[in-house]
């Protein structure tokens, strides 16, 4: 498999030159949910730091439920957003073709036939997080990544017709996917922490760049993964971007 700096190398191919205005185009709704986020965050965050230190048992109670079902909601929409986005960049990556309609790949799974699925598999996700991450925080760090792929491994099937009858499945075999790769997508991830500060620090604005060249990153490290996992190490290819330094 690519090394991570490969990987980000190659997804800076999405996110300069004119494939930056697709980038951009398939990422919007994305782009907009982080720069509205952030300002959201910005705003509440003192207000929440001064209630936490005048809330009664009942109240904190109500409060960390609010948080509970924010987080789930926000996950839940940001993932469906996100995951039209991400496949669009899966297929790009794999294709070698530009998405012709951007916009309307950002809203693939949209549809009837695909919202309620991902919604519940998404809820499903979550959920199954959380509970790990109440027995102790790192089984619930660790399960986040084994289950980081479900979401593209059942849109794969979507794409290939496959008859989907189980969403929970889609959780275990993302756990089979990443089995040995959890650490390396964890390093991959938290390459991208100066990024994340930046997009901060401009309250939101710096999602512009940073969201696509998120999403193709990981995008890359989806194909790679299974790509590995299908025909074996060698079938890794070399990385035909440039050795620029991309860190912040």
């Amino acid at each position: 498999m690519l090394t991570n700096y490969d990987l980000k190398a190659r997804a800076r191919n999405r996110v300069k030159g004119p494939a930056f205005n697709v980038s951009i185009k398939l990422s919007m709704f994305l782009i907009i949910w982080q720069i509205l986020s952030s300002v959201w965050d910005g705003n509440q965050a003192p207000v929440v730091s001064f209630a936490q230190t005048t809330m009664t048992f009942g109240e904190s109670l109500q409060f960390l439920f609010r948080l509970f079902t924010t987080n789930m909601v926000g996950e839940i929409a940001f993932g469906v957003f996100g995951l039209g986005a991400m496949w669009a960049f899966v297929e790009w990556g794999r294709n070698k073709e530009v998405p012709e309609q951007p916009f309307a790949d950002g809203l693939k799974f949209w549809g009837r036939s695909t919202i309620v699925d991902v919604v519940v598999l998404l809820g499903l996700r979550f959920l199954f997080t959380f509970l790990w991450t109440l027995v102790l925080i790192i089984p619930g760090i660790v399960k986040s990544f084994g289950y980081s792929q479900a979401p593209l491994i059942y849109a794969e099937d979507h794409k290939q017709g496959v008859e989907i009858t189980n969403l929970s499945e889609y959780l275990l075999r993302s756990q089979e996917l990443m089995a040995g790769y959890k650490l390396r997508l964890f390093w991959l991830q938290l390459s991208f922490i100066g990024w994340w500060i930046l997009v901060a620090l401009t309250f939101g604005l710096g999602a512009i760049y940073v969201v696509p060249y998120y999403n193709a990153t990981m995008a890359e490290f989806y194909i790679e993964l299974t790509r590995e996992r299908r025909y074996g190490a060698r079938a890794t290819y070399t990385a035909s971007t440039s050795n620029e330094d991309d860190e912040l």
